[in-house]
């Protein structure tokens, strides 16, 4: 049962609903005949209107987001009747053309809604206001009826006036949800922040600006050129109290705090601080404060300074402060207020005299133009998500060594031998991955600006991104998890992350630091901790739910962009989202996961203790099927046996071949191949290409070596003799690869008479397949939210999503590779291996022989049974 409000507080509600709705609706009605033109031979309609101002009316993004109300599909006509209040008054106040005396009553029913709407209704409203209020309903509506010339509108109305006593509490609730509304639109439609100067708009300015830069470079002159600008915030109100708005931000200007301050100054003191916080390297001094604006002045050390000054001061972050700002000012000037952005001309007439005045004025148009191809951003057309862009600080991170290197390395290592369409590289996918990340923080910062994510974070993150694998080795996980560990000592842990950061440092570093010059330049009011901040979306990770944050790059207020390139946490990031896609293409396997739900239903919320990516509860299956999608891949392809053996014969021919091969590092010393992960100048030159390496010497050293790579290239792999699969639960340890090798060893060893060491021509195979959280449900990792409490997280159950969902979600394979053909030896192993499946309750491996059936009469088994020996 909904709970009752206070007497006056809802009567106040009911009126103001009532009467803005009806008053609204037929004043718009009104002006839309009133507005006919001369030499159409009918009134106008709201159809002929919407018709006539379509392309007008969708340049507003609170009308295009409704589009369908004014543009229904299928022939409908838009039924005015469902226009809710805060679009009726929205039209009415930036298309009608309303007489001066009911703008302003349409403005004062906006501050009645505001007054009301922050008494919250859990107190009554004091009865001298409620008066006050009533009356004030009252002349507005007898004006408005007077301009619509109806008497009967205006008795109804009053006649709610009157009826106080028998107010429903449904209605109180309707009344509220819909003065929520109307505020909470106008609050995030109101302020449109732009900026123009001399006829130009901000996009022609920066393209100016950006044009400027241009002329420095190729006229070699100096690009740390200090100009100073001036941008100010205006803002209209008729109230006379503007004088004394103006007294108390001269005030705020200086310093001078008075005692008992009002909240909205306080809000106002605290606003004009954050906008000076968001700009503090540019460190913005007050420059002057007038009854109707405030100039801020800024002295800025490049060009590409300025161009950042107005990508903020016209972006989303200061809309959301202008909105705190106008607020504050309404509540001090008792006032409906709009503001707006500008740049004086005489200043940005001054700004460009100073850079033409250092610029060269010689020819130079030709190396000119080439200095802006080299700036301007490039566009790739791929085969996943067609034409993308990337910014052109990432182009100069791709025209580096350390980046092309990454043409020759296969994102499945040797996946390509067995399925010859995978032989994309690790290039490819960078790009992808980069421009995943920038789309999905794109999303968020138009989706919630209140999340503060600036250009500067998004380029950051996109520049994580397409770095993230610079320090994948040759064939990848077989140089991380096969190679390396065989020559560091136990415990040492190296990671590609590891290599990654230390790539990145090699390639900011190179030519004199130019890269490093070239962010300082590019990146939008760039600091070193930015440096910071991208080495640790590269790096290992750490452990973000403990108690202190362990990051310096960004603060734990933006926590979520730690999560955007490589969650350690869900496991849902951009970086899984592309090689899902991408390998399954390659593959010619079916994907039917779509990143571009999870894009979609994608929101940032504070669950323990720190801002979060979530996902609307609807995405629960999608992410569902990202999971098994990776589990997919996994069993099919990236632990494919055949696969499997030759990353071992690659581990094996790198092995042998370690003390013989060796690259040019620092100070042109030669690296073995095991040592470049400590010399990332040698490392640079170690790719795939290692393998054509060994074949085509002829040191003497490399035979065994060679050897190995020629088995490989004749397809003469090493045998997988017998292979199982075992289930994984929280009660059931896994097998570990030391325990079943010792077991299994031991047993062929009682059973033949050979000398050789098993360890040399046998290897156990232990793989781990699961959703991504070993043997746990991964979304119970991940928080959601419900449609209507975008604000809350929540958890969601396996039940809650479908009951056919798996109730296991690991399993491991045991398998046995031989590196050489004997089969009485292949008779053993699969006896052997058969005793360990028995002895352990697991499964037997398909095609098995019959349990209890010995060495020594398998073979006449074999002739009554008519099967072939393996």
């Amino acid at each position: 049962m909904t709970a009752r409000k206070p007497a006056r507080y809802g009567h106040l509600v009911v009126a103001i609903r009532q009467c803005g709705v009806t008053l609204t609706k037929e004043l718009f009605l009104k002006r839309v005949s009133d507005n006919t033109p001369e030499e159409t031979d009918h009134a106008w309609t709201v159809d002929d209107f919407l018709r006539e101002n379509k392309n007008e009316l969708l340049k507003h993004k609170q009308i295009h987001l409704k589009r369908y109300k004014f543009y229904p599909r299928n022939e409908r006509k838009p039924n005015v009747n469902k226009w809710d209040l805060s679009t009726l008054c929205f039209l009415l106040l930036k298309f009608c053309n309303l007489r001066k005396e009911i703008r302003q009553d349409i403005l004062s029913l906006q501050l009645l809604r505001n007054n009301v709407f922050h008494l919250g209704g859990t107190e009554d409203v004091p009865i001298d206001k409620y008066k006050s209020y009533i009356e004030t309903l009252k002349g507005i509506t007898d004006r408005c009826t007077k301009e619509l010339d109806n008497n009967q509108l205006k008795t109804e109305l009053e006649s709610i006036f009157e009826n106080n006593k028998n107010i429903q509490a449904e209605d109180v609730e309707d009344g509220e949800e819909e003065l929520k509304q109307w505020f909470s639109e106008e609050q995030q439609f109101r302020v449109g922040v732009t900026i123009e100067t001399d006829g130009k708009d901000v996009d022609e300015v920066k393209v100016e600006l950006l044009e400027y830069h241009c002329k420095l470079e190729q006229n070699k002159r100096p690009k740390n050129i200090e100009t100073t600008i001036s941008i100010g915030i205006s803002w209209m109100a008729g109230n006379k109290k503007s004088e004394e708005l103006a007294a108390a931000l001269q005030d705020l200007s200086s310093g001078t705090i008075s005692t008992g301050e009002s909240s909205a100054r306080i809000t106002l003191r605290v606003t004009l601080e954050r906008i000076s916080d968001d700009l503090r390297e540019m460190k913005p001094d007050f420059e002057s404060v007038g009854p109707g604006s405030i100039m801020f002045k800024f002295t800025c050390s490049s060009v590409t300074s300025l161009i950042y000054l107005l990508d903020y001061f016209s972006g989303p972050i200061l809309g959301r402060r202008l909105q705190n700002m106008a607020m504050a000012i309404e509540e001090m000037v008792d006032d409906f207020v709009t503001l707006q952005v500008y740049i004086p001309k005489n200043v940005y007439e001054e700004t460009i005299k100073t850079l033409e005045h250092v610029i060269d004025q010689g020819d130079g148009n030709w190396a000119f133009a080439q200095q802006k191809k080299k700036l301007s951003a490039k566009v790739f057309n791929d085969p996943l998500y067609g034409q993308i862009e990337l910014h052109p600080i990432c182009m100069m991170i791709i025209d580096t060594p350390q980046f092309q290197r990454l043409r020759h390395i296969k994102q499945l290592e040797t996946v390509y031998l067995v399925y010859p369409g995978a032989s994309h590289n690790r290039f490819e996918h960078s790009i992808g991955v980069c421009h995943l990340a920038g789309k999905l923080l794109r999303v968020l910062k138009e989706r919630q600006p209140e999340l503060d994510i600036t250009s500067k974070d998004i380029l950051c993150v996109e520049i994580a991104a397409l770095c993230h694998d610079l320090g994948q080795g040759p064939f990848s996980h077989v140089f991380e998890q096969k190679f390396i560990p065989a020559f560091t000592s136990p415990g040492t842990g190296w990671k590609h992350e590891m290599a990654s950061v230390k790539m990145f440092e090699l390639m900011i570093n190179e030519n004199n630091r130019q890269l490093y010059k070239d962010f300082k330049q590019m990146i939008p009011s760039f600091e070193d901790r930015d440096i910071i901040f991208i080495k640790e979306l590269i790096g290992v990770r750490r452990d973000i739910n403990g108690e202190n944050w362990p990051y310096e790059g960004r603060n734990k207020l933006k926590s979520f962009l730690y999560e955007v390139v490589a969650n350690h946490v869900t496991g849902i990031d951009v970086d899984r989202w592309d090689y899902i896609a991408r390998d399954s293409y390659m593959l010619g396997m079916e994907n039917g996961f779509d990143h571009n739900r999870c894009i979609h239903h994608a929101r940032v919320l504070t669950a323990e203790g720190r801002k979060q990516i979530c996902y609307r509860e609807k995405a629960a299956q999608d992410i569902y099927d990202m999971f098994y999608a990776r589990l997919t891949l996994y069993r099919r392809a990236y632990q494919h046996k055949t696969h499997n053996i030759i990353g071992l014969m690659v581990c094996n021919a790198l092995h042998d071949a370690n003390d013989q091969i060796s690259y040019v590092g620092e100070n042109g010393t030669r690296v073995k191949m095991s040592d470049t992960i400590y010399d990332m100048k040698a490392y640079t030159h170690l790719t795939d290409d290692v393998i054509q390496k060994i074949q085509r010497s002829s040191k003497k050293g490399l035979e065994k070596s060679k050897a190995t790579v020629e088995r490989i290239v004749r397809r003469d792999f090493y045998k997988c003799i017998c292979q199982t699969q075992v289930k994984v639960t929280e009660q059931k340890d896994k097998f570990e690869k030391a325990s079943v090798q010792e077991n299994l060893f031991n047993r062929i060893n009682q059973k033949r008479n050979d000398e050789r060491d098993l360890s040399e021509i046998l290897e156990i195979d232990v793989v781990n397949l699961d959703y991504g959280s070993k043997d746990k449900d991964p979304v119970t990792n991940v928080w959601f939210f419900k449609k209507g409490q975008e604000d809350t997280p929540i958890r969601i159950g396996k039940e809650q999503v479908s009951f056919v969902l798996p109730d296991t979600f690991a399993e491991q394979y045991v398998r046995v590779y031989c590196s050489e053909t004997d089969q009485e030896l292949f008779d053993v192993i699969e006896e052997s291996f058969e005793e360990w499946c028995k002895e352990n309750k697991i499964p037997q491996p398909k095609g098995a022989k019959l349990v209890g059936t010995t060495l020594s009469n398998r073979g006449s088994l074999k002739r009554k049974l008519n099967v072939s020996a393996p």
